[in-house]
């Protein structure tokens, strides 16, 4: 049995869906859509005047490196049951289709709306990025000028 919460096929499935759903009628490559995840996540590190959806926590980056297997695996079954496309001519590359914009669309709460305005957000701020420039974004975080997670850890070493 599968014990985790977070970060699961299912949660990174969907939100991949709502992101391709944006993006449709174009392909998307995999580390595309894990980067544009992670953006659509924490979006206040790269926008002004937004709201993350998750809260931010030291090392929030590495969720990326943790994700794409995840990820892989989703995308996987979202094209088995044909709730995404698939194309192969450079790479693989992924698109969704009216199965995707019917269950998107069907989704309505507080989260898929800000989920799906962050999405948007991000699409077109990134629209003429690369994949790599947008790899180098996440990695390129620098919470430590701010000291924001300054009292993360509750214990402090005595000398």
């Amino acid at each position: 049995m599968n014990d985790r919460l977070y970060n699961t096929k299912v949660e990174l499935g969907l939100r991949c869906l709502f992101i391709l759903k944006e993006l449709y009628p174009n392909f998307c490559s995999l580390d595309r859509l894990l980067y544009l995840d992670y953006l659509s996540l924490y979006i206040e590190d790269y926008k002004d005047e937004t709201t993350n959806l998750h809260p931010k926590y030291p090392f929030q980056s590495i969720e990326v490196l943790e994700k794409r297997q995840v990820l892989k695996k989703s995308v996987l079954e979202l094209a088995l049951k044909g709730l995404i496309d698939v194309e192969t001519n450079e790479g693989l590359c992924y698109r969704g289709n009216g199965n995707t914009l019917w269950l998107i669309d069907g989704i309505q709460d507080n989260y898929a709306e800000h989920l799906m305005k962050n999405i948007q957000l991000i699409v077109q701020e990134t629209e003429l990025k690369t994949d790599e420039e947008l790899k180098n974004i996440i990695f390129s975080r620098k919470t430590d000028e701010k000291n924001e997670f300054i009292n993360f850890y509750p214990y402090n070493e005595e000398v």
